[in-house]
């Protein structure tokens, strides 16, 4: 009977001892950092792996609080980061170098969340005097620590070498640096490489594990700007903060007043459950102040145009936009913002489903994973993605920050969470009738209905200004009874020391993918308040001696036809060739409002062998005997080759047996005529 106690005794114990190893992370031999893949060699494996073990054992107090930090301070750093557009997984820097601590001090005198030196922090606009150190400041830090990056990487183009450079400075790294880094997409990475780099791929490695692992802190950190001549008991005392916890957090404060020259920002460490209460006793934007009356925020960058062909750009929200005028699609926006159709999809959390919508602003950039404001309440009738458009905040977020798993329609009244998860075991909230009765006061314009509103507008708002919408943007699907005959009228820490910056050219062409058909449901776009009549902002020709010559219709060939290309319409068409919807609808037997598919076959004119209403059969056209060979020079892409010899790159494909649209530098092209 002893035997068998003592037998289960030893069990029992055997079963803890497994029960508090700690699961670590295995470090793989290939990995991404920064959109840069690093391949890691069995020594370099090891000795990241090695890196990785210590960071995350014993599971001590000290790891814990780190977490902690993490939860707290990650959510501020990807924000900024973000803005300033530096790849977000440089936040593990701050981590490598400070452990999130704000008073934060190395051997060197580095001091703070970025670990910046005296010389560094201002050259990056930071202020350290007798008054404020703002490198213990983690807003104003993250904004100089990503401004050094961002600078470095002019140089290097290479966002590796960047990190590299954090380390020992751009012009220490300068003889170090493997040259062919320089626009490398993969870099190797062995038992020589410098252990700053091995360290930080450890953290990203390392963190990036633990966090996915974490329970949502029961603390979040809030931003308090409007800070001129207060003091910080002021700030405790208007948000039931303890003193000492906010002294503790903001410790670049180094007087008892702040000073009135600049608002700085304060961090408040604040319950979780209490942050919507401490949000509006900071007077942040409540509900009601965050109805559809003043989001999104718009401010017009193009100032004039000299042709209705060139496109008018916006900032939206604070991101870059574009304005979809008649005619357009996405390729055109995509072509017209220099940047890929997958992205430009990706931006407006769109599928190649779906068309852009006349009169609205669609983003250019990354949309933020919080929103701006705590909540959003649903006047009318909304989809979760016309939220996502308003407030820029990327549509997967704001599905997980409502418990949702699928985009869906929104009941008037209910309050959307746009900052944090919505309660788990609370019931749908929703306005009570007196504050639904209140929203509904807010002015908004009537629906536009493609044709031009007769409103008055007093003191039209000039381009610098910013604007703001009065509706929120619709579904992106064109409507198809726009495009008719009418339309065809309208180690050592950072050692940073002063470096020339090389400014190299824009990115290379790029290439579009092809976009599908849209399903037919329309939706008004929104009108922009204290704008003009017209929600399209009005073209303005400058001087004569200025002005750019609008490029002339394309002629129509002998053959009389044309092959639709990815991303075009029937109104973009006829606007190529200069004939009307109507008549080019006439000639090819369809209707005013029917798709056209890629690779179809438009008549563009009368033939005097067959009908009118004949449509040419693909087989009617016969395959170009003739044939030249085009080498692939640096920035070509099979979109601009197939523009330059007027084909398709379904044919360019075809011709050269291409699975895919990769035109690699060098390559020779068959292109037939």
């Amino acid at each position: 009977m002893n035997k068998i106690a003592s037998l289960l005794l030893f069990l029992i114990r055997i079963q803890g001892v497994f029960a508090q190893q700690v699961i670590l992370p295995d470090v793989p031999k290939k990995l991404e950092f920064a959109g840069i893949t690093v391949n890691l060699d069995a020594d370099a494996q090891k000795l990241v792996q090695n890196e990785v073990n210590t960071l995350l054992t014993p599971e001590n107090k000290y790891l814990i609080d780190k977490l902690e930090r993490i939860q707290w301070y990650f959510p501020i750093i990807e924000s900024i980061l973000e803005k300033e557009e530096v790849p977000e997984d440089f936040k593990y820097i701050a981590v490598s170098e400070s452990s999130l601590l704000p008073d934060a001090i190395s051997t060197s005198n580095a001091v703070g969340f970025w670990q910046m030196k005296l010389a560094a922090a201002q050259e990056v606009g930071l202020r350290v005097d007798k008054e404020i150190d703002e490198r213990k400041n983690i807003y104003a830090s993250t904004r100089g620590a990503a401004l050094y990056i961002k600078r470095n990487n002019l140089i290097y183009r290479n966002w590796i070498s960047s990190l590299f450079s954090y380390s020992l400075g751009a012009s220490g790294i300068s003889k170090i640096v493997p040259s062919q880094w320089t626009y490398a997409k993969e870099v190797d990475f062995n038992a020589q490489t410098d252990r700053y780099l091995l360290k930080t791929i450890a953290h990203r490695i390392a963190f990036e594990y633990k966090i996915n692992r974490l329970k949502e802190s029961r603390f979040s950190i809030v931003e308090y700007k409007n800070t001129k001549g207060k003091t910080l008991r002021d700030i405790a005392t208007m948000t039931n903060t303890d003193i000492n916890e906010l002294k503790n957090y903001n410790s670049w404060l180094l007087t008892d007043t702040i000073p009135s020259d600049n608002n700085y920002s304060v961090a408040i460490l604040v319950p979780t459950e209490n942050l919507e209460d401490i949000q509006l006793k900071l007077n942040l934007k409540n509900e009601l102040a965050s109805s559809a009356a003043n989001f999104p925020i718009l401010k017009r960058l193009t100032v004039v145009t000299a042709s209705e062909e060139e496109p008018i750009f916006y900032e939206i929200n604070g991101k870059k936009g574009i304005l979809a005028k008649a005619g357009d699609d996405v390729a055109s926006l995509a072509k017209s913002s220099k940047m890929k159709i997958d992205d430009f999809l990706n931006y407006n959390d769109m599928t190649n489903k779906e068309f852009v919508e006349e009169g609205k602003i669609y983003y250019l950039k990354k949309k933020d994973q919080k929103g701006p404001v705590p909540n959003h309440t649903v006047l009318t009738v909304q989809t979760m993605w016309q939220i996502s458009q308003m407030y820029g905040i990327r549509l997967k977020n704001l599905l997980h920050l409502n418990r949702m798993k699928t985009e869906q329609i929104i009941q008037k009244g209910r309050v959307v969470y746009l900052q944090k998860k919505s309660p788990k075991d609370q019931p749908i909230k929703l306005l009570n009738n007196k504050d639904s009765e209140e929203l509904e006061k807010v002015p908004i314009k009537e629906q536009y209905d493609g044709k031009e509103e007769k409103v008055l507008v007093k003191d039209a708002i000039q381009p610098e200004t910013t604007e703001k919408l009065a509706k929120p943007i619709g579904k992106p699907i064109i409507s198809e009874s726009i495009i008719n005959e009418e339309s065809d009228k309208k180690n050592n820490r950072p050692s940073r020391e002063e470096d020339d910056i090389i400014v190299i050219s824009d990115k290379d062409d790029v290439l579009p993918t092809e976009t599908k058909k849209a399903p037919v449901n329309p939706t008004p776009p929104a009108a922009v308040k204290n704008t003009p009549v017209n929600p399209i902002p009005t073209t303005v020709k400058t001087a004569p001696e200025k002005t750019t010559a609008t490029p002339s219709p394309t002629t129509i060939s002998s053959s009389g036809v044309h092959k639709v290309d990815i991303g075009q319409t029937l109104y973009s068409v006829a606007r190529q060739y200069n004939v009307s919807v109507k008549e080019l609808a006439e000639l090819n037997n369809i209707t005013t409002n029917e798709h056209i598919k890629v690779g179809q076959t438009l008549i563009l004119k009368k033939s005097n062998d067959s009908p009118t209403n004949t449509v040419v059969e693909k087989k009617s056209i016969k395959p170009a005997t003739s044939t030249t060979s085009h080498v692939v020079k640096k920035g070509e892409t099979l979109y601009s080759i197939s523009k330059s010899y007027k084909v398709t790159i379904n044919q360019i494909q075809e011709w050269n047996n291409m699975s895919d649209q990769n035109a690699k530098l060098g390559q020779k092209l068959i292109i037939k005529q």
